[in-house]
């Protein structure tokens, strides 16, 4: 190949690459998008030495023109706590392996939960941001997705595909976590250590919270199938703000719980706060069981058992969903896709046999 002169100032454009590599420009845009099959060994050497000599770089904007699309994902997900930075982490090496770019945005202040209801409108100017930008594909946490289906129908006739994590969704495909498995391990694992009176506090249960609903409402079909189990559950306020307060009140109930079911390890330092108030010892007096394994959980005194999710997994097979719709390996004419994921359970010592 010959010398290729360098002292132009100019950026290099594919037909620079192509007449440095002698080759037609449809050949050198086949070659450099990696269709290479068709061509010749010394061809496609020709061509990748001749860009990677000049500094050649593709220009998405003109890709994108040519193809309808971006390469770009619009994530909805706030990195809140370690759960949802694990699913972010496997959406981006999921994203990434097929060259897809994520733009990831979110609502709120991280020093608390973000509430969907309180910034809705700053969450719909989230939604148009992505879509201004001609996003490919819509990843969202369970909020966003209500949203985008109550506010954009619009968007939902064009089929951009769209993917929420952690909430059940008759338009939308979804993944989410096994939650009747993963329940019925927890009512299996108290129930076997003897425990007859259980009580479970749950979130807001928020009509985004379709995880919490359907975690509470299985715990309590499991406990209730055992021949003299008693269940009770309590949940927090709408804004969520009453977690220590309810935990103590289900602990002074005439119930007497003897064993708590938190549908979040966020809900279980809720009730371990509210246990050492009442000077109740975990897990001499009270035991305690969280779910998701968050990365405060084995910290706790004593460090909690919980159900472990599987967040990076969560976040890859979201992250597979929308590509396989965006390549037609899912046909837009298909029923929206739902995967659960198992959960396991980690035994740690906030678990015992009642004392009674």
């Amino acid at each position: 190949m010959k010398r290729i002169d360098m002292s132009s100032s100019h950026v290099p454009r594919l037909k620079d690459v192509a007449k440095a590599a002698n080759v037609s420009l449809a050949a050198a845009s086949r070659i450099l998008r990696g269709d290479r099959e068709r061509f010749g060994e010394d061809t496609c050497r020709r061509v990748l030495e001749a860009s990677q000599q000049l500094g050649w770089r593709r220009n998405l904007l003109v890709s994108g023109m040519q193809t309808g699309r971006t390469q770009t994902i619009g994530v909805m997900i706030p990195p809140y706590d370690s759960f949802w930075v694990s699913v972010l982490s496997g959406i981006h090496d999921a994203l990434a392996e097929r060259d897809y770019l994520p733009i990831t945005v979110w609502i709120g202040n991280l020093g608390d939960m973000p509430h969907f209801e309180k910034e809705e409108g700053d969450g719909l100017r989230q939604i148009n941001r992505l879509l201004d930008r001609r996003v490919d594909g819509l990843i969202m946490w369970p909020p966003f997705g209500l949203a985008y289906y109550h506010h954009f129908p619009e968007f939902v006739e064009r089929r951009v595909p769209v993917a929420v994590i952690d909430h059940y969704s008759s338009v939308a495909d979804s993944v989410e976590t096994d939650e009747e498995q993963a329940t019925s391990v927890v009512a299996e694992h108290l129930l076997h250590l003897g425990h007859r009176r259980i009580a479970c506090l749950s979130s807001r249960e928020s009509p985004s919270q379709t995880w919490a609903i359907k975690r509470r409402t299985s715990f309590e079909e499991a406990v209730a199938s055992c021949p003299g189990a008693k269940v009770k559950s309590w949940r927090l306020n709408p804004q969520g703000t009453n977690g220590v307060e309810v935990a103590r009140e289900l602990l002074q109930d005439a119930l007497r719980p003897t064993a708590v079911f938190a549908v979040s390890d966020h809900e279980a330092a809720f009730v371990q706060q509210a246990a050492a108030e009442l000077n109740l010892a975990i897990p001499r007096d009270l035991s305690l069981i969280g779910f998701a394994d968050l990365d405060f959980a084995a910290t706790m005194k004593p460090p909690l058992t919980t159900m472990r999710q599987k967040p990076h997994e969560i976040g890859r097979m979201a992250a597979k969903l929308i590509i396989d719709r965006i390549d037609g390996v899912i046909a837009d004419s298909d029923a929206p896709t739902t995967i659960k994921v198992a959960a396991e359970l980690v035994i740690r010592s906030s678990t015992a046999k009642p004392r009674d």
